[in-house]
């Protein structure tokens, strides 16, 4: 028994059957962001009034240094999942759909390269 209408039948659109692998990764992020958030704020706190350099020795240490940008990381996969839904939910016309998805993923992928490539200098001291 097939539900699709014809029109549907006929066009071939149906399920991609990503959406419980999109569902599962966005819950995985949010976990770990969760996780990682706690540690950010604890962090973020006592580096307030520090000088940059200070800010650096503390980026410098291996495990500040990893987990900041694995932080940064799954901040931005997070928003990509995120907005990539939203988009997917309420733009109608498929090609505007698109073209936002695509031009989103670009922009939030540059950004996120960006951040770690700002940590990782400050980090390594480049």
């Amino acid at each position: 028994m097939n539900l699709r209408t014809p029109l549907a039948r006929a066009k071939g659109l149906g399920s991609a059957h990503s959406g419980s692998h999109h569902w599962l990764m966005q819950r995985i992020s949010a976990i770990i962001l969760a996780v990682l958030f706690i540690w950010f704020a604890f962090s973020f706190a006592c580096l307030l009034g520090m000088d940059y350099l200070n800010v650096k020795i503390w980026i410098s240490k291996s495990y500040n240094l990893v987990l900041l940008i694995t932080f940064l990381g799954a901040a931005f996969y997070h928003a990509i999942l995120g907005l990539q839904v939203v988009l997917e939910d309420y733009i109608s016309q498929s090609a505007k759909k698109i073209g936002m998805i695509i031009a989103m993923k670009i922009i939030l992928t540059v950004l996120g390269l960006a951040s770690i490539i700002a940590v990782l200098r400050a980090g390594l001291g480049a």
